[in-house]
């Protein structure tokens, strides 16, 4: 038994204990493995000679046959690290200068147990692109950029946080994060793909959400229960439609039926998956087989969701009496406008016939006095509906009313299984959802007022402090989205079938420190981005290289190519035509026959591209999201289909993208106007080509790189008789250097 050790971190993690373990023997007589449970490790040989009561323990066991307690695998999946109480770990002493904040302690800590050391930090230029991206999902302009490096304030780094985290664009860049995981788009999917109404208003709430900094205990319930919450405000109802943007059947009423099983089962695996990064959807037909999930559990989930209906909800349905009286007045005058038109016109009638010329027969029939109050009325009608704007609307839900259908466990596909009760998941403390008021049957029209208060219980339940999963899951998608990979690799899975977190006492102080920081996202950012951890140089040292390849453990900053989102958004800030204009319908951009064509369909039929052509230059969060069809462009750089929920945006490195970017209409379009601007500006090709660098790549242009960019220049102004369209193709071979494209 030389060497063994069966209280690894590893171990430990998984049983759920930070140094206990299950151990052999009664309560009554396991005092050596209790001893050495609390010195947290079991070895034999032992380190120290055992006292005479440890021995006598170990004897007695042994000579029982050495019995091992049988615990079930229920027991052993509930044990896992993740369903644990999120308990606050002390900071690791370091006694080195390194650490800024408590997160680099935590980080220097486990570089030593590995023989690592952290990176020099990075230039102030390399740093102030990689906060921009990450915080924006832009680049900085050439201007901020050089400002900020020659800055001599010792803040200039803490500033720059504050200002970009105070951006309009900071909303933009983090909500496109939360998009993924909720699978927004403005299409419902599936065959017909048809529009959901209204779907962009909750793409604008939660980039308003991230902007406003709201805490995220209250974009939870805002999400789940909005509608219970705060009836009367129009930005917690819009949060509803969290139920709407993803995939549905909804415009399949011959399967209705098939239909709501369907969107029950995609609420509870999208709303585990979301915010308790657990895969719930395989206890659906049976007990799930590896986590703690019965199949009674799933359906007491379902049947919060149950009362749930969607519907389009009017933004000013409370808590706007003025719109309501404005609306009541303006129709009570539009009667009496028209039946005094009627008035007028009534004599007339049976003198004039039913045809083209039937209006200005009525009119030669009126005497002089009478066309004159017909035109006064026309203007008073005129003035009536000048400021007129129609009442806005939302895609969210409603309760059916303070009842809900009943729930039944499946049974071999029957309906008549035995009933289950709303409730929660029994591994993270269970209970049950009381009722508002005794169940009844739906009689009659039922007030939108009355629901059953369901979805506001199960979005308590989910954001309250002591939830070991929802800060956890939360806090890890924030540090993945800064440094590439979150503690724990699997954002959304932390059942036992995901991976373990490499920093497991980080994980639990970020996670309780979330909450002491009042649930402040903005604040989560400004911690991990202050850190001498994200401040590091991407260059890999040797030691690292060899003893951490996959950078598991941040000796370095890890390199990451910028989303699609991000390159075509970069495009356009470098082309100067960018339009940072926020919020409101989608855009339809123009594309090419190529770029509609589809092997299931032509979507030009029904591609209807956006009037104004200023649009078109919109951020690509506000371009229209379709599930059947992605904007060629953003497709090629592996933006996701949102059929399915995306906790981690892929990076392929294919021909496609180096060919879009090179001749594809959208980079050959901004080329062009870059290359107008930069010809009109510079008449010496020296000029043009530093500001193109400055402009494109965000540096100075070195003396090898002018050389071959003039050689360039002339060779393809010669071929296409033009200074103008060599410099577009110079600045389209910019577009596709890895210097362009990736984030250092």
């Amino acid at each position: 038994m030389s060497g063994l050790d069966l209280s690894s971190r590893d171990s430990a993690i998984r049983g759920g204990t930070r140094g206990a373990a299950i151990l052999p023997g009664n309560s009554g007589r396991s005092l050596l493995f209790q001893a050495v449970s609390q010195a947290g490790a079991l070895k034999m040989p032992p380190g120290k000679a055992l006292a005479r009561e440890e021995l006598d323990a170990l004897r007695e066991w042994i000579d029982g046959g050495a019995p091992w307690p049988v615990v079930s695998q229920q027991a052993k999946r509930s044990a896992w690290w993740s369903f644990q109480p999120v308990v606050r770990p002390s900071v690791p002493k370091t006694g080195s200068a390194w650490p800024v904040n408590s997160i680099d302690a935590f980080i220097l800590h486990a570089l030593r147990a590995k023989g690592l050391n952290p990176s020099p930090e990075a230039d102030r230029a390399t740093l102030i692109r990689r906060l921009y991206f990450d915080l924006t999902g832009l680049p900085p302009a050439a201007e901020r950029l050089q400002s900020f490096v020659s800055s001599k304030s010792p803040k200039a780094y803490e500033e720059l946080v504050d200002e970009l985290l105070s951006s309009p664009q900071y909303g933009e860049k983090w909500g496109r994060h939360w998009l993924d995981l909720v699978r927004y788009a403005d299409t419902a999917g599936f065959e017909l793909d048809s529009h959901i109404p209204d779907a962009w208003r909750y793409r604008d709430y939660v980039i308003d959400s991230f902007n406003q900094d709201k805490p995220y205990d209250l974009f939870i319930r805002e999400q789940l229960a909005g509608d219970e919450v705060a009836p009367e405000d129009p930005a917690a109802v819009t949060g509803t439609g969290y139920f709407c943007v993803g995939p549905n059947r909804d415009y399949f009423p011959d399967q209705s039926d098939i239909n709501r099983v369907e969107t029950l089962t995609d609420y509870v695996d999208t709303t585990a998956s979301v915010f308790l990064g657990l895969s719930a959807g395989c206890a659906r037909c049976h007990d799930h087989k590896f986590d703690p999930i019965p199949q009674r559990d799933y359906y007491r989930l379902q049947a919060v969701f149950a009362p749930a209906v969607k519907t389009r909800v009017p933004l000013t349905r409370l808590g706007s009496l003025a719109f309501d009286v404005a609306e009541n007045i303006r129709e009570i005058k539009l009667r009496e406008i028209g039946e005094q038109i009627g008035a007028l016109e009534e004599r007339c009638r049976s003198q004039v016939k039913n045809g083209a010329n039937r209006d200005a027969e009525i009119r030669a029939c009126l005497s002089p006095a009478e066309r004159a109050s017909l035109d006064a009325l026309g203007q008073s009608l005129i003035r009536l509906f000048s400021n007129y704007r129609a009442k806005p609307f939302a895609c969210g839900v409603n309760d059916v009313g303070d009842y809900s259908p009943k729930t039944y466990l499946p049974v071999r596909g029957s309906k008549t299984g035995e009933e289950v009760a709303p409730g929660f998941l029994a591994v993270l403390g269970g209970g049950d959802i009381p009722s508002i008021g005794p169940p009844r049957e739906a009689t009659g029209p039922i007030p939108l007022s009355q629901t059953t208060g369901r979805r506001r219980a199960l979005a308590e339940w989910i954001a309250r402090p002591g939830n070991p999963l929802t800060t956890r899951v939360m806090v890890n998608r924030i540090w993945q989205f800064h440094f590439g990979r979150g503690i724990a690799a699997t954002p959304s899975d932390f059942g036992t079938r995901g991976r373990l977190p490499t920093h497991p006492e980080l994980l639990d102080w970020l996670a309780s420190e979330f909450v002491a920081q009042g649930w402040s996202m903005k604040k989560m950012h400004r911690l991990i981005l202050n850190s001498a951890t994200y401040r590091q140089s991407a260059n890999a040292g040797v030691d690292s290289a060899s003893r951490d390849p996959e950078n598991l453990y941040l000796s370095h900053f890890s390199r990451r190519r910028l989303t699609a989102e991000e390159i075509r958004d970069a495009v356009l800030v470098s082309a100067g035509t960018i339009n940072l204009r926020m919020g409101g319908t989608p855009v339809v951009p123009p594309l090419s026959g190529e770029e509609l064509f589809n092997p299931i369909g032509r979507p030009g039929d029904v591609w209807i591209v956006t009037a104004d052509k200023r649009e078109y230059t919109r951020r690509s969060v506000y371009l229209i999201q379709k599930r059947t069809f992605r904007v060629p462009m953003l497709e090629v750089f592996d933006t996701p289909d949102n059929m399915l929920t995306c906790p981690r945006r892929e990076s392929s490195t294919t021909a496609p993208q180096s060919l879009t970017l090179f001749n594809g209409p959208f980079a050959t379009e901004q080329a062009r106007a870059l290359a107008a601007t930069l010809v009109s500006k510079h008449n010496d090709d020296a000029g043009l080509i530093a500001a193109a660098f400055r402009q494109v790549l965000l540096r100075a242009c070195l003396p090898a790189e002018q050389a071959v960019a003039a050689q360039f220049l002339q060779t393809q102004r010669a071929n296409t008789g033009s200074r103008e369209a060599a410099t577009a193709e110079l600045i389209r071979g910019l577009f596709n250097l890895n210097e362009f494209l990736y984030v250092d």
